[in-house]
């Protein structure tokens, strides 16, 4: 027996909200309470209570499995694939071709997606790019990075169920993905090997490190506070190459006003430029 599922009080599930937000700068709403106390009912139970869970999620490092369970139950991660198709047509319609030509014929298109959940839009992007014929004639690295251990491994294993394909069209399902066990869906190697993923958080990334052509970050500094919006935005602009752009979302504005970047109007959507 499991006995009676523990409660998580409002005063410790506020402990928690404060290490979230010091740890990641990730905004955990009120409305998650309940989320939380469900999806940690089981851990909860194993250190005794949720307040003694929280004493050792404190002294656990971020990329921890037993932290990874907090994310997990803190963010949600649901995407899908093709879920932001003017991003995508700007990517693979505008900016890549221009980026490509300005790097030469020997130049490798290097895109990051910030914030990538369990990968749909990393995969996304591959497909978009080869449907265009960029790939595999050009040489391209796609960047995939997660907060989330645990999706960032469901996102290595290329293979998808319904909710992920839903606006997926019979002809990309049949072009670019093979059945897999249990009614699920394997994206074929040939599209899957340019993404590599890693799981770490967008704070911690260094102003200083590899840099890209394009940068998408939809859907990911809304949960952030206001300070952490306006780190993340300026280390995204830090990691750009000269002339390279950042795709964020509608929300992020504000954030995108206050760096070094340029607003750009595409054809297909708006963009940062440095």
């Amino acid at each position: 027996m499991t006995g009676r599922p523990l409660e998580l009080a409002e005063t410790v599930f506020r402990l928690y909200q404060d290490l979230l937000r010091r740890r990641t700068g990730f905004v955990l709403a009120d409305a998650q309470r309940s989320r939380l106390e469900s999806r940690l009912g089981a851990e909860a139970r194993s250190a005794g209570s949720f307040y003694q869970l929280y004493g050792r999620l404190r002294n656990e490092p971020a990329d921890s499995p037993l932290f990874g369970r907090l994310l997990d139950a803190a963010v949600n991660g649901e995407t899908y694939f093709f879920r932001d198709p003017a991003s995508l047509r700007a990517l693979a319609e505008e900016i890549g071709p221009e980026r490509l030509l300005a790097a030469g014929h020997d130049g490798v298109l290097d895109v990051w997606s910030a914030g990538c959940a369990t990968g749909e839009e990393a995969y996304s992007l591959s497909i978009v790019l080869h449907e265009r014929g960029i790939l595999p004639g050009r040489k391209v690295r796609i960047l995939g990075t997660d907060l989330s251990p645990a999706h960032v491994r469901r996102a290595r294993s290329a293979v998808y169920g319904p909710q992920s394909l839903r606006a997926t069209s019979p002809e990309r399902l049949r072009e670019s993905f093979e059945p897999a066990e249990g009614g699920h869906f394997r994206l074929k190697p040939a599209l899957a090997t340019p993404v590599l993923f890693e799981a770490r958080s967008i704070l911690d990334e260094p102003a200083s490190g590899p840099l890209f052509d394009a940068i998408l970050c939809r859907n990911v500094l809304i949960y952030l506070d206001q300070e952490a919006r306006s780190r993340v935005v300026d280390v995204l602009a830090s990691r750009l190459k000269p002339g390279g752009y950042i795709l964020l979302g509608a929300s992020d504005a504000l954030a995108a006003a206050a760096s070094p970047l340029t607003l750009v109007r595409l054809s297909n959507d708006v963009a940062y430029r440095r």
